[in-house]
């Protein structure tokens, strides 16, 4: 079996808790075998940058697994929220729905949170 590739979609910030647990469940079950594990927040999911404190410690473990967390730039604009707000380790995509169909189109499989 080669690389499982996995993109965890959070377009809602009740459901960015769930989304740490699912991804940081995959990469345990995944240990010792190739993967790629990618968590992208967009739409409201963005608002969870309000007040990231409850998520910092499942956030670092998923971030320790070797998970990439993205926040997309236009839901950002949107909640008027800086990227002075991303934590340490995160990353932004110009469009999160863009960013969904590219990594779809190189063979990710989408779960949504």
């Amino acid at each position: 079996m080669g690389e499982l590739k996995l993109v965890v979609h959070v377009p809602d910030p009740q459901r960015f808790e769930a989304g740490l647990k699912v991804s940081r469940n995959f990469a345990l079950q995944m240990m010792g075998k190739k993967y790629d594990l990618r968590i992208l927040v967009n739409y409201e999911g963005v608002k969870v940058l309000q007040d990231f404190t409850p998520f910092w410690d499942l956030y670092k473990e998923v971030l320790n697994l070797g998970g990439e967390i993205f926040f997309c730039e236009t839901a950002l604009r949107s909640a008027e929220i800086s990227k002075e707000k991303l934590p340490e380790g995160a990353n932004t995509v110009p469009s999160g729905i863009v960013a969904l169909a590219e990594w779809q189109k190189e063979g990710f499989s989408y779960v949504r949170a």
